[in-house]
């Protein structure tokens, strides 16, 4: 029988709502499609392709690996509550995607710290104290422990709670917080938005030494040119007067005169060292721009959420009370922190060229 309008139940007021989250769940699905692809791609390469030890790059599978399972968790978490918002399967699936969505989301933060603070010690103090590889690997896992201690609590405040119609007698079921704990939701939301805020106020702070150091310091100068050039002349000079004025030198010195006089064996190597010094910091420059560019995109992306979270905190109804237009602006603005598990293989693309052609191999390859 065909349901008449006395015959509203969950599975309408669920469709209803479904629908009202048709453009996010279309934006989200462009989104897990895309990140879920690209990040994949970001591993493959640079873990099969590119396995050098570049201390540029050695940040970067494990951001990339870190996009892959945000990318996955939490577009998984925002769909399945875009389709079943009064129809939520059970309280494990709500918890688990909760935790693991959260952890992910810090430990992409404290990933981009630690990166703004190796870019800082290359850059801004370049003889001072590094990162080795052991070092590194300790950064890394103790910002997992990190994110996963940050993330825990959230296991106590969703699970799958009852919501019962504003008008009609119905009574769905969403992942939502735990009744009467509101007052622990607040203050552990308070923490977590603190310890993000105040990592992105240090990578702010690095960042910004790093851009002022690439503005100013690193820059060739008239002067530096003036020096390598009255070097040049000076080699070349003191070449040819040694080659008219000594007549007993050793075998070696003679060797390196000859070489001098036929090709400037002496200038070649200064000036192979200069294109070797150029090389490598157009690579520091170009690196540290490329995750200039992703922490600022960061940023972008978490701030709108944040500001949601707050609202939601203080006002518990606070979806109830919108129109149609208006949720469906608000929903997608508040899935917009996905877009950071997401755009970061194509910031990789644009800024290393090494990168873009492994991918085309790569591509090429699978295309045979």
């Amino acid at each position: 029988m065909a349901k008449t309008n006395m015959t509203f139940d969950v599975e309408d007021w669920n469709n209803e709502y479904a629908r009202r989250y048709l453009v996010s769940t279309i934006l989200q699905s462009l989104f897990l499609v895309v990140g879920f692809s690209g990040n994949l791609i970001v591993i493959i390469v640079y873990t099969t392709k590119m396995k050098s030890k570049h201390d540029d790059r050695y940040f970067i599978p494990f951001l990339a690996s870190v996009d892959f399972a945000g990318c996955l968790v939490s577009t998984t978490l925002i769909l399945l509550s875009n389709n079943q918002p009064y129809k939520y399967p059970n309280s494990t699936v709500c918890k688990s995607l909760n935790v693991v969505a959260c952890g992910l989301i810090v430990a992409s933060i404290f990933l981009l710290l630690v990166i703004s603070v190796q870019r800082y010690q290359k850059i801004c103090r370049p003889f001072g104290f590094q990162m080795n590889i052991k070092c590194k690997r300790t950064v890394v896992a103790i910002v997992l422990l990190l994110a996963a201690a940050f993330a825990f609590p959230t296991i106590f405040l969703y699970e799958k709670v009852e919501v019962v119609h504003p008008v009609r007698n119905i009574t769905g079921h969403r992942c939502g917080p735990v009744p009467n704990t509101e007052k622990f939701g607040e203050i552990y939301r308070g923490i977590v938005i603190g310890a993000e805020l105040m990592s992105v106020i240090c990578m702010s702070f690095f960042y910004g030494f790093v851009g002022y150091t690439l503005i100013t310091k690193m820059k060739p100068t008239r002067k530096e040119h003036e020096k390598v050039s009255e070097s040049r002349a000076t080699n070349s000079e003191f070449t040819g007067d040694e080659s008219k004025t000594t007549g007993t030198i050793d075998d070696t010195t003679d060797v390196e005169l000859r070489l001098d006089k036929n090709g400037g064996t002496s200038n070649k190597l200064e000036k192979k060292n200069e294109k070797t010094r150029n090389a490598k910091t157009r690579t520091g420059k170009q690196y540290s721009l490329m995750f200039m560019l992703i922490s600022l995109v960061s940023i972008l992306c978490f701030f709108p959420p944040w500001i949601f979270v707050l609202l939601e905190t203080k006002n518990k109804a606070f979806w109830n009370h919108l129109t149609y237009e208006e949720t469906q602006v608000f929903i997608i603005i508040r899935g917009l922190f996905v877009l950071n598990f997401v755009v970061n293989p194509f910031i990789y693309g644009y800024f290393d060229s090494k990168f873009r052609r492994n991918v085309a191999k790569v591509i090429f390859s699978f295309c045979k």
